[in-house]
């Protein structure tokens, strides 16, 4: 039971995390749409936007969520920094599918992709680079 509660702190703990990343995430995104440039390669708008919200990611995540105060090795970076590469694959691919197949608007399509992100985003991080 002591281990449902941690992983359900956790997971609580990730959600608010990612609130943050996503705001920062598409606070950038949605910035970037308002050049032109932007609105028509939305995917690197995705990618950089992405990448602001990473940053927020790793130090908050590491500190607080999954309570590691040592530092992080070179293989435990690289394996953060795979998962959320993947996160961004499947983030990406998601938009790309709700703009190109669905129809969806660019801005609802970002917050579909961002529900998609941030379960590969736990899953990864809870089981791969930040396990006990």
């Amino acid at each position: 039971m002591d281990q449902l509660k941690k992983l359900l702190a956790q997971a609580i703990k990730f959600g608010l995390v990612g609130v943050l990343n996503t705001v920062i995430d598409y606070a950038v995104y949605t910035l970037l749409l308002f050049i032109p440039f932007f609105q028509r390669f939305y995917v690197l708008a995705q990618a950089i936007g992405y990448a602001a919200g990473l940053c927020n990611s790793l130090g908050l995540n590491k500190r607080w969520t999954f309570a590691q105060r040592e530092a992080m090795t070179g293989a435990q970076m690289l394996l953060f920094l795979l998962v959320n590469l993947a996160a961004l694959l499947v983030s990406t691919l998601v938009l790309v599918l709700t703009q190109e197949t669905m129809g969806m608007n660019r801005y609802l399509g970002k917050i579909v992709a961002t529900l998609f992100s941030m379960a590969v985003n736990f899953v990864g991080n809870k089981l791969i680079v930040f396990k006990k």
